[in-house]
């Protein structure tokens, strides 16, 4: 027969060890997995981490290939818990997350893995390929891109957002630059080529937490300021400008005339003014050379999408000059930055 006092004894012991087992293995666990996700969808995985935790320092080492697409947690206090949140996008039709290893204060801990399913998206017209919520267009620019399309820049926000996917169909050209995650929130900025008879930009975006398509549309309308890469791209098509510069050069020889007929000085001097404004206005522009295989730039950033790369060496008038960027306008009337390391001698 036991032992009373003994097996009782035994019985606490071993009470305390499972309760202490218990609480270790609860520093640190999963707070939110989603059930379900869609194909190149970027979304939260979170952790809670208890009061005892939160204190100590904690690192979560993840598989090779099943990295977070920010390496740093969103940290959320709240009372005695924390949260820790990473963002992933799926690649494949099951995401899967094998166990986890947790570095809690120098001791490991091990979470099991975690399996999802991804879903296929239905089809929808004009899809841009992107999975976000709350999608917003924060602005949008119109200019000039050659003598038969436009340039649309447009800033997107939103969040849990695959925005660095985005392609729209009926683009002739597109790239995007200055993307920038931060927690859950992204921002891009995306260029589009499209005819310059396409008034409308129309497209749809599956917003995740509607779980439905959402279109969006931007209105084509050319503005008087424009985007730095199009700005006044061919001046000398202003059919007013021949008129402003045949006028100037009457002047000038009409008030040089009255000079040498009245002698007197006015007209000498109105006669150079006129003669200055005319040369300030109409000098010709400075020619460049360009390399051939040169990149042309939509934009005068280093980040900016390419357009076309020059096919030979070609001298052609400077439009402008940015930073380390000079404009120009190359073959059917398409105009761009070319860098100052791709411009050759004269």
């Amino acid at each position: 027969m036991k032992n009373s006092p003994s097996y009782a004894l035994l019985l606490i012991i071993t009470f305390f060890i499972t309760l202490t087992a218990n609480l270790f293995a609860e520093d640190v666990e999963y707070s939110y997995v989603p059930k379900k996700v869609y194909e190149k969808q970027v979304f939260p995985i979170s952790f809670l981490a208890n009061n005892n935790a939160s204190n100590k320092k904690i690192i979560f080492n993840f598989s090779e290939g099943k990295q977070p697409v920010l390496k740093e947690p969103v940290i959320i206090k709240n009372g005695t818990k924390t949260f820790y949140t990473f963002y992933f996008k799926t690649t494949d039709r099951l995401f899967s997350l094998p166990k986890i290893t947790v570095n809690l204060n120098g001791k490991k801990r091990i979470l099991d893995g975690v399996r999802i399913p991804v879903k296929k998206l239905p089809h929808s017209k004009n899809f841009s390929g992107v999975i976000a919520s709350g999608l917003k267009i924060k602005n949008h620019q119109v200019s000039v891109y050659d003598e038969t399309t436009n340039l649309i820049a447009i800033s997107f926000e939103a969040h849990d957002a695959n925005l660095e996917d985005i392609y729209i169909p009926s683009a002739l050209k597109d790239g995007v630059e200055n993307a920038k995650r931060e927690g859950s929130k992204m921002e891009i900025n995306y260029y589009i080529v499209l005819p310059s008879t396409q008034k409308l930009l129309t497209f749809t975006y599956f917003d995740t937490i509607k779980e439905e398509f959402v279109e969006k549309s931007i209105p084509i309308i050319m503005q008087d300021a424009s985007v730095a890469a199009q700005t006044d791209l061919n001046p000398k098509d202003d059919s007013f400008e021949t008129l402003k510069k045949y006028t100037l050069i009457i002047l000038t020889i009409v008030f040089a005339l009255l000079f040498l007929w009245k002698r007197d000085f006015f007209y000498l001097v109105m006669s150079f003014i006129s003669a200055a404004i005319l040369l300030t206005f109409y000098t010709a522009l400075a020619t460049v050379c360009v390399k051939e295989g040169s990149p042309l730039y939509i934009v005068p950033s280093a980040n900016s999408t390419t357009s076309i790369h020059i096919d030979k060496r070609y001298k052609t008038t400077k439009l402008a000059e940015r930073n380390e960027f000079v404009k120009i306008e190359y073959t059917n009337g398409t105009v761009g930055w070319i860098k100052h390391e791709d411009l050759c001698e004269n």
